[in-house]
């Protein structure tokens, strides 16, 4: 791996002192790295991996072709602004910043926009909206939760430093109890890290005993050992002093298990502190500001994505029909502007399209295998040459520390240059 020197902002540090960097390949968002263990490798195979995706330059290149960074931003706002229907993803690896300015574009262009994260949206908003969700952020599940509950996660979790960042500290009084409600544990068993093998076809139900024990209601038939589990869950819960739930958006489809944990935890919150943190079930490179990404679509079209048509002036989210992924499928979209890392399902319908199509990039990978009709925007290393900041999944703002001085332009002044040349067309377009 190569050895990251620091920047001149940081050359007030003395020689040798530990400096402290932030990843962000998954959403964590884990910002106690330093520079000395970055170099040797960090312990965590997702941060090892954000830091050497973009290790090489990457270059500027028009269908394949090294070009200047003038003229192949020329070339893609052309090829943006004469599509029929572009479609504007990826995002999730770049700064609230550069995400704000991407959307501004995908309003000139009238581009859908999609960050390849809506379907975790499209099973949890509904419940949010109707039902109410009382969250927290990960620091308060670190110092106040003497109980925390995994329900229906997987150990996908040890993929990332969530245990060991928010669970392992101990409270003061020394006491953290761990209960993994699913089919495999998330820890080894032990005096303080139990295991409930329930199946997630159960989970609904054991949320409706539990809560229906709780709250002193008629519970439903159910089997014995559910009832069992129910039995032993509320006395755990009952000893506590607060509860932190984490769960994961799951496979199945109804979203009746994100509604029932939720229904639970707000009877449960009536009675003493007990909050839900949500956590993604598969870790991928393509970065850690989903949630960020979501933010900015919310705040500025009104939805988190699977937006068919962008407007500022209120846009229609298209859950399960919009998506990024499906217009692809379905050949609706004849120019995509993917900003940042590309989503691996996304580059996936690519290399397998026989449909052509118009590709606009900016990244920072030199490793990206070059389409038909694309344009590749080389821009600094977007994991630790990028200034800005991040939306950690619980809420919480994450700046990016930047520790590799850029030889090359930012992604948020390749884009700037793009919005000023698309805006400036628009407006002479508007005049004639």
């Amino acid at each position: 791996m190569r050895a990251l020197t620091p920047t001149p902002d940081n050359s007030a540090l003395h020689e040798g002192e530990p400096r402290q960097t932030t990843c962000g390949g998954c959403e964590l968002l884990c910002e106690d790295l330093t520079v000395k263990s970055i170099e040797s490798g960090t312990g965590c195979t997702v941060a090892d991996s954000w830091f050497s995706s973009g290790a090489s330059p990457s270059e500027t290149t028009i269908d394949g072709k090294r070009a200047s960074l003038h003229e192949a931003i020329n070339i893609a706002a052309e090829r943006l602004l004469s599509a029929h229907q572009p479609l504007l993803t990826g995002l999730a690896s770049t700064t609230l910043d550069a995400i704000q300015t991407a959307c501004r574009i995908a309003d000139y262009i009238n581009a859908a926009v999609d960050a390849n994260a809506h379907d975790n949206s499209c099973l949890t908003a509904p419940t949010a909206v109707r039902v109410g969700k009382v969250s927290a952020d990960f620091e308060e599940l670190r110092d106040r939760a003497d109980l925390a509950i995994f329900w229906g996660v997987d150990p996908f979790i040890k993929s990332t430093r969530f245990i060991e960042r928010f669970l392992q500290p101990m409270l003061q009084d020394g006491s953290r109890r761990i209960i993994s409600v699913g089919i495999t544990p998330t820890l080894p068993p032990s005096l303080h890290n139990l295991h409930f093998p329930v199946p997630e076809d159960q989970l609904v139900s054991l949320a409706r005993l539990v809560d229906a024990q709780l709250t002193h209601k008629r519970a439903g038939n159910s089997s014995c050992d559910l009832h069992n589990i129910a039995n032993q869950l509320k006395k755990l819960i009952g000893a506590a002093r607060c509860v932190g739930f984490v769960s994961t958006p799951t496979t199945e489809t109804t979203g009746l298990v994100n509604w029932s944990l939720s229904q639970l935890i707000r009877s449960l919150a009536h009675q003493k502190p007990c909050f839900e943190i949500s956590q993604k079930q598969m870790i991928s490179l393509e970065g850690g500001n989903l949630a960020g990404a979501s933010a900015v679509c919310t705040w500025r079209f009104g939805s988190s994505g699977a937006i068919p048509l962008a407007s500022s002036s209120g846009s229609m989210f298209l859950p399960a029909e919009a998506d990024a992924q499906r217009l692809i499928k379905r050949n609706e979209v004849d120019c995509i502007f993917i900003v940042g890392r590309i989503p691996p399902q996304i580059k996936e319908l690519l290399n397998k399209s026989s449909d052509p199509k118009t590709i606009i990039h900016i990244t920072d990978e030199s490793n990206q295998t070059m389409l038909e009709n694309s344009i590749r925007l080389g821009c600094a290393s977007l994991s630790d040459s990028t200034k800005g900041s991040m939306l950690r999944s619980d809420g919480r703002l994450i700046s990016l520390r930047p520790f590799m001085p850029a030889d090359v332009p930012s992604i948020q002044n390749i884009l700037n240059q793009l919005l000023h040349r698309i805006a400036a067309d628009v407006r002479n377009e508007g005049s004639t």
